[in-house]
């Protein structure tokens, strides 16, 4: 599979804005403006140091077209009428210049008040923010193995071979949790052998108030086992994904890829309340054109999972077309409440550039509706325009069951169901 199932899956849950999972089609809400006050619904692209404000925004209420929008201080504000409930948000963020050929990505979020009305949305960026300077001095020579240390502060990260650091780096203003990783895999970050998470360090300023961070045995990390109830026949046991997301808001990527089978688990005494994994986990079969199951689960114990896995999904994927329709009815989860969609088409357009359509929607806005419809948005000012006949296009479909980021901090699992392959643009 030339992308992780569990990468797409998770990266839908993502770009939803945390708000919930999956993708809908457009046939949601009413138009009844009623007698009401408007409910105002904020996107912030500033949420980190490093985020970028869209080069093109464009927003919806409910099945109206979507009209070009503008950011205020790197915010977008929508009002949704009384009466209505449901609108989208589409945006483009700035080419990500460094891929080759450079990448535009273009993010479609369709969404109900009922989710919440403060959302973050997400696009890369160059640093904009004052930095300070983070020092400290790092000893891991207790470590067996220890080929390198990491420490990330506010985005940015100061490394080196060895079992030894001393810690200089620019990073931008303010308070953060900082983690401090040691690695057997050197400077180029392999595995996480022993991992820190010092709280609340203020930046600029000297971290662990000054005293020497200084690594034991008791911050070994260990390697967990991760099981599967309900495995289908003749599906592979895909790379689990894992994270550590701590209550200050930072997100340790403990593998990505990791072996199948096991996942990383940061000692005990790291845990504080409001700290949680984020684990993905699942299999999938066939590598051009796929089939996959998965589910993400929200935990606060870094123990051995067992993961029980829907059933099997069999899409042969949308009608070939520049702007496609998913039709993505399933029907394997046990019980069918909160279930939503998301697709995403890809393709390069010669050397100049390669493009990426990723549509999401969460469960309030498609209430029970299983089809997603790629949106026109080249009339409107920058956004992407739709490939030209004969480009390959890849495609990725995804159904969700659950959203445990509706609550802080996040409970529970997602199950989810993908597909993917490829067609030729007429």
């Amino acid at each position: 599979m030339p992308v992780s199932f569990l990468q797409l899956s998770l990266c839908g849950l993502v770009i939803a804005g945390l708000t919930g999972c999956g993708g809908g089609s457009n046939n949601g809400g009413s138009n009844n403006n009623g007698g009401g006050s408007p409910t105002t619904v904020t996107y912030d692209f500033t949420s980190t140091p490093i985020s970028a404000a869209p080069v093109a925004v464009a927003t919806k209420i409910g099945s109206a077209a979507f009209t070009q929008a503008t950011l205020t201080g790197g915010t977008l504000t929508i009002s949704v009428p009384s009466g209505e409930t449901n609108y989208a948000v589409a945006y483009l963020c700035p080419t990500e210049t460094l891929a080759v050929p450079p990448a535009n990505y273009e993010y479609v979020v369709e969404a109900s008040t009922v989710d919440g009305t403060a959302k973050t949305g997400e696009c890369s960026g160059p640093n904009t923010a004052k930095l300070g300077l983070a020092t400290g001095e790092v000893n891991a020579t207790a470590i067996p193995g220890a080929e390198g240390i990491w420490g990330i502060v506010g985005g940015y990260w100061d490394s080196g071979f060895g079992s030894t650091l001393t810690m200089n780096e620019d990073a931008p203003l303010g308070t953060y949790d900082v983690p401090v990783l040691v690695t057997t895999g050197g400077a180029s970050f392999g595995d996480i052998a022993a991992a820190k998470i010092l709280r609340a360090q203020t930046i600029p300023g000297v971290l662990n108030g000054g005293n020497l961070i200084d690594f034991t045995a008791s911050d070994e990390t260990t390697q967990q086992p991760i099981t599967f109830t309900n495995l289908p026949s003749g599906y592979i046991a895909d790379s689990p994904s894992a994270s550590y997301e701590t209550a200050g808001g930072v997100s340790i990527l403990l593998n990505l890829l990791g072996p199948a089978g096991e996942y990383t688990a940061l000692p005990a005494g790291t845990y504080q309340s409001g700290d949680y994994y984020q684990i993905a986990a699942g299999a999938y079969t066939g590598v051009s054109t796929f089939q996959g199951v998965g589910v993400l689960k929200i935990v606060t114990s870094g123990g051995p999972q067992n993961f029980t896995l829907p059933a099997p999904w069999t899409y042969a994927g949308p009608t070939a077309a520049s702007l496609p329709t998913f039709n993505l009815s399933y029907s394997g989860f046990s019980g069918m409440a909160n279930i939503s969609e998301s697709a995403i088409i890809q393709w390069n357009q010669g050397t100049v550039s390669q493009n990426l359509i990723e549509m999401t929607t969460t469960a309030n806005y498609q209430s029970g509706a299983t089809s997603i419809t790629i949106p026109d948005l080249s009339g409107l000012t920058g956004f992407i325009a739709p490939a030209t006949s004969g480009t390959t296009i890849t495609w990725t479909a995804n159904v969700f069951q659950g959203d445990p980021f509706l609550t802080t901090p996040p409970s529970g699992i997602v199950q989810s169901v993908g597909a993917g392959g490829t067609y030729t643009e007429p």
